[in-house]
């Protein structure tokens, strides 16, 4: 289990191991944002840094990082993603970053990152120290 404190100041105790999505703030967000997705309550909004919060997990494997569109960080759960494919032409909105699309429950998250490189390093095992 994990603390995380919710951006309304709530202490929330969390299974690391339901984790399946973290990702930093959305353009239109004002201050700091992390979205953490997987926890019973939905998706739990807090002020901590993604990265920072990402270190903190206790999880094995950890989970894989690819880059969103705006070039910020994305932290997948490999197992629970059921599907890595190409963009579909509504997903791309005029831009050439977006390479391919990882979805996780329903959520579909679009990243940088090829199709092929996402399944690998979703299916490479973790190196521990």
């Amino acid at each position: 289990m994990i603390v995380i404190r919710a951006l309304d100041g709530t202490e929330v105790d969390v299974n690391e191991n339901a984790i399946t999505l973290i990702v930093g703030p959305y353009p239109h967000d004002l201050g700091p944002h992390t979205y953490v997705h997987g926890v019973d309550r939905g998706v739990l909004v807090t002020a901590e840094a993604a990265a920072a919060l990402v270190a903190r997990l206790r999880i094995d494997p950890p989970l894989a990082k690819f880059t969103r569109r705006d070039s910020t960080p994305v932290w997948l759960k490999g197992s629970a993603v059921t599907e890595v494919r190409a963009p579909l032409a509504t997903e791309l909105q005029g831009s050439a970053e977006v390479i391919a699309v990882v979805i996780v429950g329903g959520l579909h998250q679009a990243v940088r990152e090829d199709a092929k490189t996402v399944e690998t390093v979703l299916n490479t095992p973790a190196v521990t120290a």
